[in-house]
């Protein structure tokens, strides 16, 4: 069991410094950024392994767990 760290936008402004200052300093396996934005997964961090960000467009926010496990399962 782990943390997952879930940052919740409601523009397409997507500056995530909260969020990349805790990816930064826990490197987490995967990290959620739910906003306006279109679907994507990309490495952040400079920490080995690095971090899976997810963007999660906000009207699919109920697929978070579904998107986790397939992301998690991948590695």
């Amino acid at each position: 069991m782990s943390i997952l760290p879930i940052e919740v936008k409601a523009e397409r402004n997507l500056q995530a410094k909260s969020l990349k200052s805790y990816c930064t300093k826990y490197a987490p396996p995967i990290a959620v950024r739910a906003s306006m934005h279109n679907f994507c997964k990309q490495k952040i961090g400079n920490n080995n392994p690095s971090t899976i960000l997810i963007e999660l467009p906000l009207y699919a926010i109920c697929c978070l767990a579904e998107e986790c496990s397939a992301t998690q399962g991948a590695e």
